[in-house]
């Protein structure tokens, strides 16, 4: 594609680049020691490949890349970590331009290889610009969904380019075997990437019902096409058989949270409306970093619209499919759409919104509305086909323009995203928190009393907001707790905010953000240990324990506790003999063992707890600890 346009693209996401770190930055980046490599140590790198637990197959691709990142910055940057998404980003872009050309000329849509090009110019530009993927690319971990997305675009780019000839004079041998290496390859580069990158066959059966429709050697091929078809729905029946048969299996998974399978199934209809229109229509004022102000679809009728977006769909994919001879890229879109969309929209019991989970499904979406802007523009006389297409992308520059502006602070972004979203709980967290580094960074950026003031007290009226928005969110009750007990301790009367968590730990199913929030809790406890009421945090942590007796982070939240309140070893080592039991491969409750029997001068049980710390680390992730606590002193 026209390198004006990559060279756009990057002078409007410059100015973000040096934008904050988010959320899952944290746990993936910044405070993962194993992934901080100086580069100087072969084996740091095996470690640091398999140092993130997000996904089963630990995405060790893209953790990788964020360890090159730091050996060559020596930190994590802001700027070094965005620029290299940025690359991505771009490198992505060009590799689509190619991609919807074939794709264009296998379908023989356009008059001749100008209008191809023209509208493939248009499409990968439309994806490149689109405002919907400010919080992919200015997200430094999204990089995982980036690599994932630039392996499957090459994959798809391999298939098309040996499939057009595969149409008109068949296959040898050899060339089925290459094609068929290569996609592997791709397929786990991508899936290494982030597991959503295991999607490539699929969305290639997708790519041959669509585009290629069973030719094979000049003519057509019926049980070719058969047999696509089949490939392409053996999943979906494979789902439905499951559940029909064993729907235990599915639902299991869902007693972590707080909805359903069917009730997740029910959201996603609506959701998928929801993500169409991002990206048919960007308007930025609808997008942004949380999205949990989404209602729940309890009912087909509950709410109304959940009725309207499942009969939509079961309108809209059969008239896809009949008119497919016609508008062949309207079934294309719709099918790459949902497929793309079904390890992270489906069944598996994730979070219900994010806006990254569009960028690689989208992709054929943005083809099919170039193909609709540039055909509409040249059935024009008396309208040049370059007015609207320079009027689309002069639009979708201003948006990606105003959002990227938003994206380069921390505070206007969380206050943005709290303006477009107030009914948000998390919007709300996301900005009383932004306020309260703000505070905390006063000296650093020379703030005055007022302004100091002026952000702590707005910090706690945002965290309340939290409260009252979703009384059964544990963060805000965590913060009032602590912003009472440490800043506005005349309010400590009012609201008794601990006796509240206490409450709703009775019926709370507790998320991953939950247990988040009681780390910090049980952080602050420890460090004001001399200051609480040591039968009142015995009873949360016996109410935790109680509810989720399998839990170690309970047993570290009790053990952490403990040991800042100066407890002797002999009642801290039984805990974290639990904890091993629950965990044995888990480094953290060996480390403690270590120290405490350090306290207590017993050699033998720290030589004894290192020997089971090996064996269970079988791929020697914590080796370089072990070597700090038993090598040679520094002289």
């Amino acid at each position: 594609m026209t390198g004006a346009v990559l060279m756009v693209c990057l002078a409007i996401y410059l100015p973000g680049l040096s934008g904050p770190l988010l959320f899952d930055d944290r746990p993936a980046l910044t405070v993962n020691q194993l992934v901080q490599v100086s580069g100087a140590e072969f084996d740091r790198w095996r470690v640091a490949a398999f140092s993130s637990y997000s996904g089963p197959l630990r995405r060790p691709l893209a953790m990788l890349s964020f360890a090159a990142n730091h050996a060559v910055a020596g930190t994590f940057s802001p700027v070094g970590l965005k620029a290299v998404n940025l690359g991505i980003h771009l490198a992505i872009a060009t590799l689509l331009f190619s991609l919807f050309r074939r794709v264009l000329g296998a379908l023989e849509i356009g008059r001749d290889s100008q209008v191809r090009c023209l509208i493939a110019f248009v499409a990968a530009s439309v994806w490149l610009l689109h405002p919907l993927h400010v919080s992919t690319v200015l997200y430094a971990v999204q990089r995982m969904a980036q690599l994932a997305t630039l392996f499957v675009v090459a994959g798809l780019w391999i298939f098309v380019r040996y499939r057009q000839k595969w149409v008109e004079r068949g296959a040898s041998a050899g060339e089925l075997v290459a094609a068929a290496l290569w996609l592997l390859l791709l397929t786990v580069l991508a899936a290494l990437s982030k597991e959503s990158g295991a999607l490539l066959p699929w969305l290639l059966m997708v790519m041959e019902v669509c585009v290629f429709r069973g030719r094979w050697a000049g003519r057509p091929n019926a049980p070719l096409r058969v047999a696509g078809w089949g490939i392409l729905l053996l999943p979906v029946v494979a789902v439905v058989l499951l559940y029909l048969t064993n729907p235990q299996v599915l639902e299991r998974a869902y007693a972590g949270r707080e909805f359903t399978l069917v009730e997740r199934l029910l959201t996603q209809a609506r959701v998928l409306w929801r993500y169409l229109g991002w990206l048919c229509l960007p308007n930025i004022n609808d997008m942004g970093f949380q999205h949990d102000d989404i209602p729940l679809s309890t009912s087909l009728l509950r709410p109304f619209s959940t009725l309207v977006a499942v009969c939509a769909w079961l309108v809209v994919v059969p008239v896809a499919f009949l008119s497919r001879r016609r508008y062949p890229l309207l079934l294309l879109a719709v099918l790459f759409f949902l497929v793309g969309q079904s390890m992270e929209s489906s069944v598996i019991p994730l979070e219900m919104v994010y806006e990254h989970r569009n960028y690689l499904p989208g992709i054929f979406v943005c083809l099919a509305l170039a193909w609709a802007v540039v055909t509409a523009a040249s059935r024009s006389a008396r309208v040049n086909t370059w007015y609207p297409v320079f009027g689309v992308l002069a639009v979708l520059c201003l948006s990606l323009f105003i959002r990227v502006q938003t994206w380069s602070d921390e505070l206007t972004l969380s206050r943005v995203n709290l303006a477009q979203h107030p009914q948000s709980s998390r919007s709300n967290y996301f900005y009383a928190n932004a306020l309260l580094r703000h505070f905390r960074q006063a000296e650093q950026l020379g703030l005055g009393q007022r302004e100091q003031d002026e952000s702590l007290i707005l910090s706690r009226h945002y965290f309340e907001r939290m409260y009252q928005t979703n009384d059964r969110d544990v963060a805000s009750l965590v913060m009032l707790y602590y912003l009472d007990s440490v800043y506005f301790t005349q309010l400590q009367q009012q609201v008794d905010w601990l006796e509240k968590l206490d409450e709703l730990l009775n019926t709370r199913t507790l998320q991953a953000s939950d247990w988040n929030a009681l780390t910090t809790l049980f952080e602050i406890l420890a460090d004001r240990a001399d200051e609480t009421n040591a039968d009142r945090v015995a009873g949360l942590l016996d109410k935790l324990s109680g509810r989720y007796p399998a839990s170690p982070a309970v047993l570290r939240y009790r053990y952490d506790y403990l040991s800042a309140r100066n407890e002797e070893a002999p009642q801290l080592i039984p805990l974290l003999q639990r904890a091993q039991a629950l965990t044995p491969a888990a480094f953290w409750p060996y480390y403690f063992l270590l120290y405490e029997y350090s306290r207590e001068g017993d050699s033998a049980s720290m030589y004894e707890e290192a020997r089971r710390w090996l064996a269970h680390d079988r791929n020697r992730e914590r080796i370089g600890d072990l070597k700090e606590l038993f090598g040679p002193a520094d002289e």
